[in-house]
């Protein structure tokens, strides 16, 4: 049953992204000219979550890589 939700999911992104209703479209394209190409976008956003899934940062403000991530992809 995990696989026919695994397959599902990914058949959404695709669609999302086909209609142009995805993240990149929606989101990082309302705040500017692009700096990322869509599937660059979608690279990213995949390393920017394992990294925010393992920051273990105990600074005073935000990780420093998280910030990096936030304004890379306009979060």
């Amino acid at each position: 049953m995990k696989l026919f939700h695994k397959f599902r999911r990914r058949l959404r992104q695709w669609w999302a992204c086909r209609t142009k209703n995805c993240d990149y479209y929606r989101h990082y394209l309302a705040y500017g000219p692009a700096e990322l190409t869509h599937i660059g976008f979608h690279s990213a956003e995949v390393l920017a979550d394992i990294h925010f899934s393992n920051c273990r940062y105990n600074g005073p403000a935000m990780c420093p890589i998280c910030l990096k991530w936030e304004s890379r992809l306009r979060a």
